[in-house]
């Protein structure tokens, strides 16, 4: 009997100055806090053109706000085939007291479809923080999956947690990149724990959901990154058993 795959999925937070401008003003950026000019100038192309060499689809989380501010590259990311799924409108926290939660949810999701030309089916939320209305309002708009959460090492339904219809594709901790490079580790560092937790992962067939960030503080996008990153690439198509999968066809594989 021939067994399941073991399902890889490279996702990306696409957090480029949303970030800054949750505590500046877009005045106050100009020679401070460039990281997420970074992002755009720099840091997805060189990401991006990885996956795209390596022949990996990733699952691309946009805030609304960014993708209004760069139409035309998330346009030409989902046209290149990467899946694009909302990140919220600007990195506003779910769960803060004062958010018109529905309000922002409903401006992403139509913002990310008129530019892609479909809907997304699925959702992070920034700082991976939610209400307890979140995932019901995601129902409603019609979203396939969550990857909010870091509870479990394979999908799950999330019905009894009012996203009716919904699926949680987890992802890890320790396989953030913002993780282990906000704490000044060295790629070599960085790339030798993902081996280990990839390796025992794979051993118990657990889904493999690997997140970067192209930015150039605790994101993977600076050339020395790039290139240990491109190293771990290759050797995760080598492993056995394994499929690179958006996590719109983690969720689909999920059942119904």
């Amino acid at each position: 009997m021939t067994k399941p795959i073991i399902p890889i999925v490279v996702t990306v937070n696409l957090q480029g100055k949303t970030v800054e401008l949750t505590q500046l003003g877009e005045d106050a950026l100009f020679g401070r806090a460039s990281y997420g000019k970074y992002a755009y100038a720099v840091g997805c192309e060189r990401l991006f053109g990885l996956l795209d060499r390596h022949g990996i689809k990733s699952t691309v989380f946009v805030p609304g706000a960014e993708a209004a501010a760069n139409p035309n590259y998330i346009a030409a990311l989902a046209g290149r085939g990467h899946e694009i799924a909302a990140h919220g409108w600007a990195m506003e926290e779910m769960d803060a007291a004062g958010i018109d939660e529905r309000g922002l949810l409903e401006r992403t999701h139509a913002t990310l479809s008129r530019i892609v030309g479909r809907a997304p089916r699925g959702f992070r939320a920034p700082h991976g923080r939610l209400s307890e209305r979140t995932l019901g309002h995601l129902a409603d708009l019609g979203y396939r999956y969550d990857s909010s959460f870091q509870d479990d090492d394979h999908p799950y339904r999330l019905d009894a947690d009012g996203g009716h219809g919904m699926v949680e594709v987890p992802h890890a901790e320790i396989l953030i990149d913002a993780t282990l490079y906000g704490q000044r580790q060295t790629h070599d560092r960085v790339i030798k724990m993902w081996r280990e937790e990839i390796e025992a992962m794979h051993r118990e067939r657990c889904l493999i959901t690997l997140t970067l960030h192209p930015r150039s503080d605790y994101g993977s996008a600076r050339a020395s990154r790039v290139a240990a990153l491109d190293g771990l690439l290759s050797w995760l198509r080598g492993l056995d058993g394994v499929a690179f999968l958006t996590c719109e066809e983690v969720a689909d594989r999920s059942g119904s």
